[in-house]
């Protein structure tokens, strides 16, 4: 008995302690639960440019209640919701500001796809064929000009068989020559602050760790007497 109350106290730390996924809204947007910061959907605003986006945030204009994305939020959404899957590969930010995760390699499903179609994409490649991808390519303010935050995911039937979906993390390169682009492939990573109203709350671990070893000395203290 006792070590079944141990076993549901441990349980309980963890659900609180695990990392918090992505909520798909019906707002062409998702919220990263653990920063409870809202994202646009890739595929709203990558028919303008950039620069037209970064014009059209004060009151009253098209993306008005939206601001730019900082290098650390595009990061932080990054590391919430992928740096911590099992995937295939997992590499953390390397020496040039780059990280990555695929998954899916030799398989027909990865552990990125629940999480691409929340978030959604830009523009279809080799559209029809059986090589057919996803692609969804955001772009913000990193350290030295603008910089990617890109996304490839396989669905054409090709999927069945080798699916290697990646997303990659950028912050190494200037790509300030994408700022006036029209393709169709870049969005601008537009975000919303606490949307959530700071509904979800995750206790921290050391709260947590008291709770259990209270409840883990009521438990002891219960079993002993019934011995």
């Amino acid at each position: 008995m006792f070590s079944k109350i141990l076993g549901v106290i441990g349980f309980l730390v963890f659900s609180f302690t695990a990392s918090a996924g992505l909520i798909n809204t019906a707002d062409d947007s998702f919220i990263d639960e653990t920063s409870t910061l809202e994202w646009m959907d890739f595929g709203i605003n990558n028919t303008d440019t950039y620069d037209y986006v970064a014009a059209q945030l004060d009151a009253g204009q098209k993306y008005d209640g939206w601001r730019l994305a900082t290098r650390d939020e595009v990061y932080d959404m990054y590391a919430n919701t992928f740096l911590v899957l099992d995937a295939d590969v997992v590499s953390p930010l390397d020496s040039i500001g780059r990280s990555t995760v695929a998954d899916g390699r030799n398989e027909s499903v990865s552990v990125l796809d629940s999480i691409f179609d929340i978030m959604g994409y830009n523009t279809l490649r080799q559209e029809g064929s059986p090589f057919e991808i996803r692609w969804a390519t955001g772009l913000f303010e990193g350290g030295d000009g603008l910089s990617l935050f890109q996304t490839y995911d396989v669905v054409g039937s090709f999927e069945q068989k080798f699916s290697n979906d990646s997303v990659n993390f950028y912050n190494h390169r200037n790509f300030d020559s994408y700022s006036d682009s029209t393709s169709l492939v870049y969005s601008t990573m537009l975000v919303k602050n606490d949307t959530l109203g700071n509904a979800i709350t995750v206790p921290e671990p050391s709260t947590m760790a008291i709770f259990s070893l209270g409840m883990i000395g009521l438990a002891s203290r219960k079993f002993k007497k019934q011995s």
